[in-house]
């Protein structure tokens, strides 16, 4: 007596196909993580133009000398954010806190009031003076969240490749 087995394609169809949505969610997760990293880098060069005009109406430095101390302000924040986000353990994350807790914070606040004073500078009327400064604060925050939410995208997509 011959033993007959039967094939069942039809879960395999099924899924290939949801093998299909995940690897095409996780290519739309990773283009998102791009778009983010790119607008963060737009601000990021906003922030930076910013504190080097700061920098150079506040110390009548040179530019290349504002220049390099707003990249390492501003570049020193995120770079010191992407460590502490891509650090791979608890006790890696904690040893590292102990100093990039602290600069970042140092490095937000400068930003933040370099930002404002040079929006608020550029404005006529008490006013618009004030809101000018609040934009110009609110930039180093919303770099702050675009580098966490875009390199939190991306670690995540490429962990479940």
């Amino acid at each position: 007596m011959a033993v007959i087995h039967q094939l069942k394609p039809a879960k395999a169809a099924a899924q290939s196909r949801r093998g299909q949505r995940v690897t095409r969610a996780l290519h739309r997760q990773s283009l998102a993580a791009v778009g983010i990293g790119l607008v963060a880098c737009t601000v990021t060069a906003l922030s930076l133009h910013h504190l080097a005009d700061g920098i150079m109406l506040v110390t009548k430095a040179p530019a290349w000398e504002a220049w390099s101390e707003g990249t390492g302000i501003d570049l020193g924040f995120v770079s010191m954010e992407l460590a502490t986000i891509a650090a791979t353990t608890d006790k890696l994350r904690k040893q590292i806190g102990r100093y990039t807790k602290p600069a970042i914070a140092g490095t937000l606040a400068g930003s933040a009031v370099m930002n404002g004073f040079v929006f608020g500078s550029q404005a006529d009327g008490y006013v618009m003076m004030a809101a000018g400064a609040l934009l110009g604060a609110a930039i180093p925050a919303l770099i702050c969240c675009l580098t966490r939410v875009g390199a939190a995208l991306w670690i995540d997509c490429h962990a479940r490749a």
